[in-house]
């Protein structure tokens, strides 16, 4: 089945700047008439036959001079499209890589093999591997003293427990009497402990 100039010509556009539809076709003829010099007549006739005849004619209009190198390839490149070497190398690179993705496998193989130094150049790269997602790893939760609980913004040791000088009174004896008595029923009524005793001996 014959190559479909449409689809190519858009493949070509996508795969680099041409200004228009007939500037990447002209890259096209170009490259063709590039390649025929390292193309005998049937290598040339297998590849007019997976382009079609429309894309296949720079093909008839050249003919095999011998094996054929990059740097000749580049130079025949650069002499049919009228270009400067660096602009003409971009543009074949680029027709290369389009044949080789639409090409048919076979007609490809058969390219390579009669091309064997420019094979690299039909050459599909490939995609790109995804990046796996970036997962940071979990906090492992602190219950110590220090930590404090879960859920809490301080720790257990700021966390208002007794205070180191409620500790100090109360080895001292020196407590304040409502920390000590609050439990008497003559404490909770406001009277002095003493006043109590002497009420009750009385």
């Amino acid at each position: 089945m014959a190559m479909n100039e449409a689809v190519l010509i858009q493949r070509l556009q996508s795969l680099a700047p041409f200004g228009d539809p007939g500037q990447a076709r002209r890259a096209f003829d170009a490259t063709l008439s590039a390649l025929r010099s390292g193309l005998n007549d049937d290598e040339s006739d297998w590849l007019s036959v997976d382009l079609g005849e429309a894309l296949a004619a720079p093909l008839q209009r050249q003919s095999h001079v011998g094996e054929l190198s990059r740097d000749q390839f580049y130079r025949q490149m650069a002499r049919h499209t009228g270009l400067r070497r660096s602009l003409a190398i971009e543009q074949a690179q680029v027709v290369c890589r389009a044949l080789a993705e639409l090409l048919p496998a076979a007609g490809l193989q058969r390219l390579k093999k009669h091309l064997p130094r420019l094979a690299e150049l039909f050459s599909v790269p490939e995609p790109p591997e995804p990046v796996a997602p970036r997962h940071e790893p979990a906090t492992a939760l602190d219950h110590t003293l220090a930590g404090g609980k879960p859920g809490s913004e301080r720790p257990l040791s700021e966390a208002g427990g007794p205070s180191d000088q409620a500790f100090s009174e109360a080895a001292e004896g020196t407590a304040p009497a409502h920390s000590v008595a609050q439990g008497l029923p003559d404490a909770r009524e406001g009277k002095p402990l003493s006043t109590a005793r002497r009420t009750s001996k009385s």
